[in-house]
């Protein structure tokens, strides 16, 4: 599990980060097409090999790379900082649209972590409907989201009234916003990770059996056999 893992962070979500951190200016057109290259390719690997597909890594990592590339044009810091702030708000919505198509976010980065224990998406189901995890769910998404949404309204202040000249002037509440909101986060992900923890370790989800990812052999012979 922790080889998966590993490879599912290393790809989806720490590969994007740093190639667009190392190349510089136009030449981060590079990064995307790596970027989609490495996901990609790594995608259709784990799809044949270990018959899972992690969409909430797809997800994060094409979002992130499509963000990044068509911010390659920009220079200005100022205009870098408004299309930060409406890539913020684009997010939010996005995930209340999926809240309300019952496609919350978090509950699809439970199901992939999950399928690494090679459970299937039954059993996985199963184990949310009965401890009812939906709840911690969306209360983890929402105060994500009220995070989302309060940094786009001082941005917005900042964007709006303050203009070019000062949009920094909020810098500092900015990041005592985030602090504050990381940890609130950090708090509720540390108690579901316990809550999980204790129904997989103390026999609290029923008829759970490890799938192996060895293909079945059907043996024809022994049907004919009972059929005779």
């Amino acid at each position: 599990m922790k080889k998966r893992l590993l490879g599912d962070v290393l790809i989806y979500f720490i590969a994007p980060i740093i190639l667009f951190a190392f190349f510089k200016e136009k030449a981060k057109f590079y990064s995307t097409i790596i970027s989609f290259i490495l996901f990609i390719s790594y995608s259709i690997l784990i799809k044949y090999t270990q018959r899972r597909f992690n969409l909430s890594g797809i997800l994060f990592a094409s979002i992130y790379t499509v963000i990044q590339s068509l911010k390659i044009s920009l220079t200005d810091p100022y205009h870098m900082y408004i299309y930060d702030s409406y890539c913020l708000l684009l997010l939010s919505i996005f995930i209340i649209t999926l809240n309300l198509f019952n496609k919350n976010i978090f509950k699809q980065l439970y199901i992939d972590v999950l399928k690494l224990l090679n459970l299937s998406q039954v059993q996985i189901m199963n184990t949310i409907k009965r401890n009812n995890l939906y709840k911690d769910f969306y209360k983890i998404t929402n105060i994500a989201n009220l995070h989302i949404l309060i940094l786009v309204l001082i941005r917005l202040y900042s964007i709006i009234i303050l203009g070019k000249n000062e949009y920094l002037k909020n810098l500092n509440l900015e990041i005592v916003i985030c602090t504050l909101f990381f940890i609130i986060e950090a708090v509720l992900v540390t108690y579901f990770k316990r809550k999980i923890n204790d129904i997989l370790q103390n026999g609290k989800i029923k008829n759970i059996k490890f799938m192996s990812s060895e293909p079945r052999v059907i043996n024809f012979d022994k049907y004919k056999n009972l059929n005779k």
